[in-house]
């Protein structure tokens, strides 16, 4: 009998062993299935094909006619029935991955930090950002998410000021961008969310909101202050204000919540069954567009159907708890070694490029539903911003999972990245590094996972600097220059250059890959 792949469902392989002992006259091969044939060979094909194949997934058997011509016997019927539900699974568990990412942030919003619909929710320290994926370290965020449906239409008012601000969707689709990065161009800006299909007040001054409508039932909005100072920054912070619109004539005093330090939260999607719990949890309180109908029809032979109640049964919930393993593991592969075209890697290194997704998830004639998959597993929300090329603008992103040798980075290694003189970016740059298996900023010793142009690092006489990074301080080296990983842990980093200049684009910066010291 044919070794199976591992990604056959454990469930399936009993019942191929059961039928072993009709399978000792050996299968054919998938390649001698005869094919490209007039029709009076088809017809007579249904007589003579192969009646046991080995097949990636198995041995296929079949009754008489064989492959063409017969029934598949009742135990390949099952293993067939059982492989189809586990791809089917694997295939939706990448669909859902920026939904799922979103609804752990606003579940955490609503039972980890209390807030309410529309209430802004302040991230400032890297403790208090632990539960998010990919968090920079040097600005303070600000996030709110709003049940529509309960609302109704929603203000969101952003005063003039230097803050870089987004609307998403539940799918992290970018639904507007506000602030100097958006159509205000830090103005201010006064935006009327309306939920999908929502009918326009009539009563609506239209030429003083902006107004948009959400694709979906819950929106995302926040930002970043970009004020030097701190304080300056936490005050125009505290000058957002979000509100019903029925309340617009006297709106309620608006609160606050600060994340404390000490408060443990996470937005990443859960390994496992609760992967799957989670999801149905959001797609009962979100609407189903048509784009999602084909989707849902993967997950309604598993029993997880919007609508009703979630109670798998033993052989759902066998395939499912294995299929959000695989797809996991899936995810990784996709993200950490991508095999997309037209990546734009940095040329010569191994500097990937991170967002390889739009703004909308659209490509000409398809949905990019494996770039965002490989973006959302990594990296949470998205905005028309993120995606300027132009130098002095924003900020652009390289992330490396290996070194220059082409090997995954590993925290018990020492590595080093050096930077050449005059790195571009007109503001700062910064290295970061984040932990594989919650893709939040690196927890060590004393959870300082980043270096920049801001933090002291002490240059060589050229200009060089030279980050180390390894799980202990090696001989010779400033503190400043080095980033403690952890033995035993799997690393990542991103590189980031904001304010970019035309060095950046061109690629005439000799950016270095990251290197194993030996």
């Amino acid at each position: 009998m044919k070794h199976l792949r591992p990604f056959l469902p454990t469930l399936s392989i009993p019942l191929l062993l059961a039928g072993c002992t009709t399978l000792d006259r050996g299968g054919s091969s998938v390649e001698d299935v005869a094919d490209g044939l007039s029709a009076e060979e088809f017809r007579a094909y249904g007589l003579t094909s192969p009646t046991a194949l080995d097949t990636t997934i198995g041995r296929l058997e079949f009754t008489e006619g064989g492959f063409a011509g017969g029934y598949p016997t009742i135990e390949t019927a099952e293993l067939l029935h059982d492989t189809l539900d586990f791809q089917r699974a694997t295939l939706a568990y990448l669909w859902a991955l920026p939904l799922v990412s979103y609804a752990g942030w606003l579940e955490a919003h609503e039972e980890v930090f209390g807030a309410q619909d529309g209430q802004v929710v302040f991230c400032k320290s890297i403790e208090a950002k632990q539960g998010i994926l990919t968090a920079n370290v040097t600005t303070p965020y600000s996030i709110a998410f709003a049940d529509l449906g309960r609302t109704g239409p929603l203000v969101f008012e952003v005063p003039p000021g230097p803050f870089a601000g987004i609307v998403n969707d539940m799918w992290q689709r970018a639904v507007l961008d506000v602030g100097v990065s958006g159509p205000d161009r830090g103005e201010g800006v006064k935006v009327l969310l309306l939920a999908p299909g929502e009918a326009l007040p009539t009563d609506v001054e239209v030429e003083e909101y902006t107004i948009v409508e959400s694709p979906t039932r819950i929106a995302v909005f926040g930002g970043r202050a970009l004020q030097p100072d701190r304080a300056e920054g936490d005050a125009f912070l505290r000058s957002i204000r979000t509100y019903p619109y029925t309340e617009r004539e006297n709106p309620p005093e608006q609160s606050f919540i600060d994340v404390g330090d000490d408060v443990p939260w996470g937005q990443w999607q859960p390994h496992g069954m609760a992967y799957w719990d989670l999801l149905h949890r959001v797609l009962e309180r979100e609407v189903v567009e048509e784009r999602d109908r084909l989707m849902l029809s993967l997950l309604d032979s598993l029993g997880l159907r919007k609508g009703e109640p979630f109670a798998p049964n033993e052989r759902q919930r066998r395939i499912l708890k294995e299929a959000a393993v695989v797809g996991e593991a899936m995810a990784k592969a996709n993200t950490f070694d991508k095999r997309f075209t037209n990546l734009q890697g940095y040329s010569g290194t191994n500097w990937d490029q991170l967002l390889v997704v739009s703004p909308d998830d659209r490509d000409e004639h398809f949905d990019q539903l494996f770039r965002r998959a490989s973006f959302t597993y990594e990296a949470v929300t998205r905005g028309e911003a993120y995606y300027i090329e132009q130098p002095g603008i924003g900020q652009q992103y390289r992330c490396a999972y290996k070194d220059g040798d082409g090997e995954w980075l590993l925290g018990s290694r020492h590595y080093t990245l050096t930077m050449p003189p005059n790195p571009p970016a007109e503001t700062f740059w910064s290295l970061v590094l984040y932990d594989v298996n919650t893709r939040t900023p690196l927890k060590n010793s004393d959870w300082n996972p980043a270096v920049s142009s801001r933090t002291g690092v002490v240059p060589e006489a050229d200009g060089t600097v030279v980050v180390h990074l390894a799980p202990s301080l090696p001989e010779g080296v400033d503190p400043a220059n080095w980033i403690e990983t952890n033995a035993g842990e799997s690393w990542f980093a991103y590189l980031r250059f904001y304010g970019p200049t035309q060095a950046y684009f061109d690629e005439s910066y000799p950016l270095q890959d990251i290197r194993r010291v030996r």
